[in-house]
């Protein structure tokens, strides 16, 4: 990862620092909402995704994960991104092993299980394999989410751009719900409504989109 992507990602936990009140308030909205839309099914394992790079997924799923672990239900963040993996630069942590490692039978679950906070636990991505798509399509994939699923109040998987892989399409086929990250100026209409289609063709079950990057007024807290 290029310093300055790494400079970014490992300050984007909001939720942690506390120094932006409005990001905070908006996460704990996206929180509250995320509660009411799964009134009818229980949400505990949730994918996200976006539709291209650097439209801010990997943000808003540690994020989310931090702020859901705040009100003491029991979290576990999955960096499901097998390709460009950045929730370890989130959260400062090694990536010597991860859930790769455990798709292939090197590691065991609670050997890549990583305490970042109190309720929250984090699986990095692990060594960069060859078949990403093999392996979270996989037997064992679907093995591990009901393994974690046991564990945990939520999991929260960040996974790959739909429009570059099928990744995400495979992961979010096997969890309960999926969150879509759109960055305002940059995803036109054309290609939310592509992946929309894609991810609805894959059997996903989208509970919402997030938008990322635009500006809210001073002294705002909340979406517009």
């Amino acid at each position: 990862m290029r310093r300055k992507n790494l400079k970014a990602a490992r300050g984007s936990l909001m939720t942690i620092e506390n120094k932006n009140k409005q990001g905070l308030e908006q996460f704990r909205s996206l929180r509250s909402n995320i509660y009411f839309s799964s009134i009818d099914k229980e949400l505990r394992t949730i994918a996200v995704s976006s539709p291209s790079s650097g439209d801010g997924k990997t943000m808003t799923a540690s994020n989310l994960a931090v702020v859901i672990s705040q009100e003491g239900k029991k979290v576990l963040l999955v960096d499901a991104d097998l390709r460009k993996p950045s929730v370890h630069h989130v959260f400062w942590l090694e990536n010597r092993y991860g859930l790769s490692n455990y798709l292939i039978g090197q590691k065991t679950l609670h050997t890549i299980i990583h305490c970042a906070y109190p309720n929250l636990d984090i699986i990095t991505s692990g060594i960069v394999p060859p078949n990403p798509s093999e392996l979270l399509g996989s037997i064992q994939m679907s093995e591990f989410i009901q393994a974690v699923k046991e564990k945990y109040d939520v999991v929260i998987f960040d996974t790959p751009p739909v429009l570059i892989v099928t990744d995400p399409t495979l992961v979010a086929s096997k969890c309960d719900g999926l969150l879509l990250v759109v960055r305002a100026k940059k995803n036109d209409m054309k290609e939310v409504k592509r992946v929309q289609e894609q991810l609805t063709f894959a059997g996903a079950n989208i509970i919402g989109a997030v938008l990322n990057g635009k500006k809210q007024p001073k002294g705002s807290y909340y979406y517009q």
